[in-house]
């Protein structure tokens, strides 16, 4: 029995890298959401098939209902970031939640900054968890660092992942957060499809041997020319290996249904 086609879509795509996850899966990205032309002219290159959407709030996202089975997005963190202006209600949050309830995908996979869920932006996370419940989601929110996932970086993150379960859920209390930081590789380094950061030479656009894989660059592009933008790009982009993780489970889920 063929088993079914996994779609996914990205908000707030940047390079892609939970499309490039969702490519290590095998699922079809169905479409990708991103302002920044640079990063559009990279998604394109890649995915060249998926549905390119601009502006996140110009968008009727109703007629997507039902047609994909994954939604991912990391919403801008330089509110919530130690090197930002750490002033906390970011609009755009409140916006990709609304994506959500439009589409109303059987998963979510959200992913913002460590500093989203510490100190005054604590009930923040909270509002954000209690709306995905009220839509129908259990909800469950992991700090992981890139470390653990064989990244040649402590740089740690917050992951929420949401799963639909059809009905109305209640918020119990304030669970503890799961922190992987430091735990063993949750995969190998050097999987099949994935690439070794430890080992890359220097990349080509940036040249400056940081470990940026070549699966998130163009071989086209000239390093001078888009220099600034392609640093900014890498600067904001998510860590793919985690997201494959995070996929994998996913994928290990629906095929046991």
């Amino acid at each position: 029995m063929e088993s079914k086609l996994i779609r996914h879509g990205s908000l707030f795509s940047g390079i892609g890298g939970f499309d490039l996850a969702a490519n290590w899966c095998g699922w079809e990205t169905a479409f990708h959401c991103e302002v920044d032309d640079f990063c559009r002219k990279v998604l394109h290159y890649y995915w060249p098939h998926a549905v390119a959407i601009g502006n996140i709030a110009d968008h009727d996202w109703k007629k997507w209902r039902g047609k994909v089975d994954i939604l991912s997005g990391g919403w801008p963190c330089q509110k919530y970031s130690v090197a930002g202006s750490r002033i906390g209600s970011e609009p755009l949050k409140e916006v990709l939640l609304d994506v959500v309830d439009a589409i109303r995908p059987a998963w979510a996979v959200l992913e913002n900054v460590f500093g989203f869920i510490t100190g005054k932006f604590a009930q923040e996370h909270d509002l954000l968890c209690q709306r995905l419940e009220a839509m129908g989601y259990e909800v469950q929110t992991l700090c992981i660092d890139a470390a653990s996932c064989g990244v040649p970086t402590m740089e740690r993150h917050v992951w929420i992942v949401a799963a639909a379960t059809g009905q109305r859920r209640t918020r119990r209390s304030q669970q503890s957060i799961p922190d992987l930081t430091g735990a063993p590789f949750l995969f190998q380094r050097g999987d099949p499809g994935m690439f070794d950061r430890w080992t890359l030479p220097e990349n080509r656009v940036c040249d400056l041997g940081e470990g940026i894989p070549d699966g998130l660059d163009i071989e086209t592009i000239q390093a001078k020319a888009w220099h600034t933008q392609s640093l900014k790009a890498i600067g904001n982009a998510i860590v793919p290996q985690i997201a494959y993780y995070l996929f994998s489970a996913i994928n290990e889920t629906i095929k046991k249904k």
